[in-house]
């Protein structure tokens, strides 16, 4: 008994510290399980793991610290200077009156120790029209960060339906590939008892051998996509995830016009381009002021010696001045800049006709996809509806040995293109109702 009741203190000691293992070590108690993604999700890892992103994150900050220093030229510029020149030999005049008949016109230790400040009092506003430009600049660089995004939301949202178009097609071959593994046992029942012929059986594999290698075409494709989303995310390599959604019918009840309108308003490149127009209507402004006066104020405040009446005494002293700075002639550099600025400025506002027309047309073909694709669906509904009631009757005539088993498999077969035609169609409507989105410049982020 006391045997006994020491092997249970040892099992009840050996449990404790495996629980005490497992709740310390949580990870290593449980596989790990593959992240389920949604597509805002997915969306979400694209737009915020995207190198790009940060690049241009990266470019913001370099147009707003250039702004920055921008500032710097509206404050007092100051500098304190220390000075010590010793000088040897020591100028002297030769004075018979004086008592060592020598005259020192400098001492040999000179010291020279000022503050100086700079200051720009008055530049017709050169300054601020740079500032202006520069924040155009940092203004345009943000809303790059927008094209990207939207871009590459739109990028992951196709590759994300395509894997879930794949997933499907497989449920579809696996349902076929179910069927026919059943009708290959009937087949071989059947022909063990005489009332069906080989040949059944060699039809029947051959569909199924067939079907099986559709079905690994289609996985293959299907971790193709998977490694271009985890490429778009920036995941790992070894993280596993899933999609997780289904393809659904959209809905669009908008008229072409009202579509192209709204485009126009909400494009990121017709937005980005007013940007672009803006900066060169600003840098233009900033050559018109570049021959004007510049009017500075110079000052220094310090200590010294090496004055007449005593070289060697530390003195205080100050220099105050007034500079002008008037251009007179550049050789007509000023003129060729405003040329160039007035055909930069007429060339983003021809660029925005192009985008416009291009834009156009992009939400018309869209639209045009959508409505295809959309009957398109309706009519891949029929077929699986008409399918299904071939199969059912062919069902029947095949009990009462009215038809083969091939001609069933054929019914069967049909039922199974229609349901893939059916996702496929889905799926071309669903990528076509994005494109349309996109056409529009919908933010899907």
């Amino acid at each position: 008994m006391k045997y006994i009741h020491n092997i249970i203190k040892i099992f009840i000691s050996g449990m404790t510290l495996v629980a005490l293992a497992v709740l310390s070590n949580p990870v290593s108690a449980q596989t790990a399980q593959p992240l389920k993604l949604s597509l805002s999700q997915a969306i979400h890892f694209a737009i915020n793991n995207e190198p790009l992103i940060k690049e241009a994150e990266d470019q913001v900050a370099i147009a707003k610290s250039k702004a920055d220093e921008m500032n710097s030229s509206f404050l007092p510029h100051a500098a304190v200077s220390l000075n010590y020149d010793l000088i040897g030999p020591t100028p002297y005049l030769q004075v018979p009156l004086l008592s060592d008949g020598k005259f020192y016109m400098a001492t040999p230790n000179n010291f020279n120790e000022y503050l100086g400040v700079n200051y720009l009092i008055y530049d017709f506003d050169q300054r601020k029209e740079t500032l202006k430009l520069l924040q155009s600049n940092e203004v345009t660089e943000s809303e790059k960060i927008n094209l990207i995004r939207n871009q590459l939301a739109y990028q992951t949202a196709e590759v994300y339906f395509s894997m879930l178009y794949l997933q499907k097609s497989v449920d579809v071959m696996d349902q076929q590939i179910e069927d026919l593994e059943e009708h290959l046992s009937v087949a071989r029942k059947m022909i063990a008892t005489g009332s069906a012929i080989g040949l059944d059986t060699l039809n029947t594999s051959v569909r199924l051998t067939a079907l099986q290698n559709d079905k690994m075409n289609v996985i293959n494709q299907r971790k193709k996509a998977a490694v271009l989303l985890g490429s778009l995310m920036n995941f790992p390599k070894e993280k596993k995830f899933h999609v997780d959604g289904n393809l659904e019918e959209p809905a669009i009840r908008y008229s072409l016009d009202s579509l192209i309108n709204s485009a126009y308003m909400q494009r990121e490149e017709l937005k980005l381009n007013k940007l672009y127009t803006r900066t060169a209507s600003l840098n233009k402004a900033v050559i018109e002021k570049s021959n004007m006066p510049v009017l500075s104020f110079n000052s220094s405040f310090g200590v010294k010696n090496g004055y007449p009446d005593n070289l060697t005494r530390i003195r205080a002293n100050y220099v105050l001045g007034l500079t002008a700075n008037i251009p007179v002639f550049d050789g007509f550099l000023r003129k060729s800049k405003l040329t160039t600025a007035d055909w930069q400025i007429q060339s983003t506002v021809d660029h925005a006709t192009v985008l416009e027309q291009k834009i156009s047309t992009e939400v018309e073909r869209a639209l045009l996809d959508y409505r295809n694709n959309k009957v398109q669906l309706k009519t891949a509904l029929e077929e699986i509806s008409l399918a299904q009631a071939a199969i059912d009757q062919a069902k029947g005539l095949y009990q009462s040995g009215s038809i083969t088993n091939t001609t069933l498999l054929d019914t069967e077969t049909a039922l199974a293109r229609a349901k893939l035609k059916y996702s496929y169609q889905l799926f071309q409507l669903t990528l076509s109702h994005y494109k349309l989105l996109q056409a529009e410049g919908e933010k899907i982020w």
